[in-house]
């Protein structure tokens, strides 16, 4: 899996990233992003670049980083959408590549490179519905935990060290 993403157009699909955009918390919402596709990468596997629009900071000329194993690119004087089309036209093999974003042009222009395309939309599901799969999991996993060993209470320890400590005295 390789997935290249449009990431203000993903951030916008998690409402408690949303929020920090409409009051201009730009780092917060990258950095939400970021977090959410790493722990995402944990459960799936897979390499994963983001395409943000513009600069990270106003004075920096970033162009590029890593955020764990995810590549980050920021698209300075061009557009996301820009760079995600340069990136799907210069790989070498492009039908390797999903792209995650609701933009109709990105879509229509990938798709003649022979990549394939999720909305952010469907992908935000996607994402959530990992987070729920693995959350019940882990429920399971500790259910079962705790079948296998189960808790003692100090009572129960007490009542036990009592009564073998009398069965051995009995047997002396």
């Amino acid at each position: 899996m390789s997935l290249l993403i449009d990431g203000f157009n993903l951030i916008y699909k998690f409402p408690e990233l949303e929020s920090f955009m409409y009051i201009d918390k730009l780092d917060e919402a990258r950095s939400g992003l970021l977090n959410i596709l790493r722990s995402y990468q944990r459960i799936k596997k897979g390499n994963i670049t983001v395409v943000f629009d513009g600069k990270k900071e106003p004075s920096r000329e970033i162009r590029s980083e890593s955020f764990g194993s995810i590549d980050v690119y920021y698209s300075l004087d061009y557009s996301a959408d820009y760079i995600i089309k340069q990136f799907v036209k210069k790989d070498q093999n492009p039908k390797m590549v999903t792209v995650v974003s609701s933009d109709k042009d990105i879509i229509a222009f990938i798709k003649r490179f022979g990549a394939k395309s999720i909305t952010s939309e469907r992908f935000a599901e996607i994402v959530n519905h990992a987070f729920e799969q693995q959350r019940l999991q882990e429920e399971k996993m500790l259910e079962e935990q705790i079948k296998v060993n189960p808790k003692i209470t100090e009572d129960e320890i007490s009542y036990w060290q009592k009564l073998f400590s009398q069965k051995k005295r009995n047997q002396r």
